[in-house]
């Protein structure tokens, strides 16, 4: 575990031991692999409330910088989020990833709001890959069905959130998902603070919100549910403007706390993130005939005609229900 990583318990340790819900807590940390059964029962063996939270912590500070961010999602899942929110950095000067999500987020518009003309295909098509070496994958359900992956592909990190099918025991992707290269995940990363204010005042919310992140996908909010929809999205020769596909998921509020706390284990397991470069800021882009020739921006803009685009079959419907997992 990292000097910084041990200075944030250590200097909240007085509040972690008072306050943490040690059995629960070390329940997640098991299932997420980060603590041994055995460690669990040292734990369940303590007496008082106190002496199990001070064992969990001593067993978390001699192990890694996973024990860490573990640590951080297991009580984000126990319901403790005013103690995850504890062992998050506080620095006067924000750091280089975090300068350049924010940059990141400056070039995402609200396309509900702001009705952009801007549209995008089925560029990128992934789901013909195997699932070979995986860099992390992190469960998002309880159904152990819905999982955020890092895969290496053709010499490049893919990102993604993926139904999983089982058979004999193994698990193994499915099409029912939304993949991200490395500047379209920066882009979503950056987006996660909005959507949790908006998805927490829903409710009182009265417009949707919709972001096109790169290719052809969109994140999409409604005030009528609390979800956040992931979707790749595509344009018919016939239709004024890109229309949504099944290839997407739909993330209930439980599944939406889970990836956000994955976040941290993600950028811990992907370090090529720090130098991944969003595309507003290459020198195609410096005029419009350069935006209108990237497949990230507007696939469908200048040159999209000269690559045939692949659909499958449940592309080519013209309208689509969201099957909502409220698991």
């Amino acid at each position: 575990m990292e000097q910084y990583q041990q200075n944030l318990i250590k200097s909240n340790y007085s509040t972690l031991v008072k306050e943490m819900k040690a059995i629960p807590v070390a329940g997640y940390l098991t299932k997420d692999r980060i603590i041994t059964d055995e460690m669990q029962q040292q734990i369940h063996f303590e007496k008082t409330t106190y002496s199990r939270n001070r064992k969990l912590l001593s067993i978390i500070l001699r192990k890694g910088s996973k024990a860490f961010h573990g640590l951080k999602r297991a009580l984000s899942k126990a319901g403790q989020n005013n103690l995850a929110k504890l062992l998050i950095m506080e620095e006067s000067e924000p750091s280089e990833y975090e300068k350049k999500l924010s940059l990141a987020r400056s070039f995402l518009i609200n396309t509900v709001e702001k009705r952009q003309k801007n549209v995008e295909s089925s560029n990128s098509h992934v789901q013909s890959q195997q699932l070979q070496g995986p860099r992390c994958r992190i469960n998002l359900d309880n159904s152990s069905k819905l999982y955020l992956t890092a895969v290496p592909y053709q010499g490049e990190i893919m990102i993604h959130i993926c139904h999983f099918s089982e058979s004999n025991g193994l698990h193994f992707p499915s099409k029912k998902g939304v993949n991200f290269p490395l500047p379209r995940w920066l882009k979503f990363e950056c987006l996660l603070d909005e959507i949790e204010e908006y998805l927490q005042n829903h409710r009182s919310q009265e417009d949707g919100m919709k972001w096109h992140i790169g290719g052809g996908v969109y994140v999409s909010l409604s005030p009528d549910f609390p979800t956040v929809d992931i979707r790749h999205y595509w344009k018919p020769d016939d239709a004024n403007g890109p229309i949504p596909t099944k290839k997407g998921v739909t993330l209930t509020r439980d599944k939406f706390d889970r990836l956000k706390s994955a976040v941290y284990e993600i950028r811990e397991n992907v370090p090529e993130l720090n130098d991944a470069q969003i595309c507003m800021l290459s020198e195609s882009h410096q005029n419009q005939l350069g935006e209108l020739s990237c497949p990230e921006c507007s696939p469908f803009g200048y040159e999209a005609q000269e690559e045939p685009m692949e659909t499958e079959q449940s592309q080519s419907q013209s309208s689509l229900t969201v099957n909502v997992d409220w698991d």
